[in-house]
């Protein structure tokens, strides 16, 4: 996973005896994914409420990696058509 530009000082602070950190304005987004490295630092990562079927993608990590591959692939300009795919509209799909 690629994480954003490098991290800044934000503010310090203290978990209170109930487990809780006061973040300060600096937390102004309402969810966030929780990652913790092996020296056990955690970045909050402001994410917006996803979709409970759009969910997977975020725990599929050969997905997710699929995805952001194609993602980087397009910003350099390689790309190609595929066509339209208009043809198939109408049809029928099983669940």
């Amino acid at each position: 996973m690629t994480i954003g530009k490098p991290f800044r000082l934000a503010s310090q602070t203290q978990v209170n005896r109930e487990g809780y950190i006061h973040l300060g304005s600096a937390a102004s987004e309402q969810c966030y994914r929780v990652l913790v490295n092996d020296a056990g630092q955690i970045l909050l990562d402001p994410i917006d409420n996803l979709p409970e079927r759009e969910q997977w993608l975020w725990q599929n990590s050969t997905a997710l990696s699929s995805v952001q591959q194609g993602i980087e692939q397009v910003a350099e300009g390689n790309q190609r058509s595929l066509g339209t795919f208009a043809q198939h509209a109408d049809l029928d799909i099983e669940d």
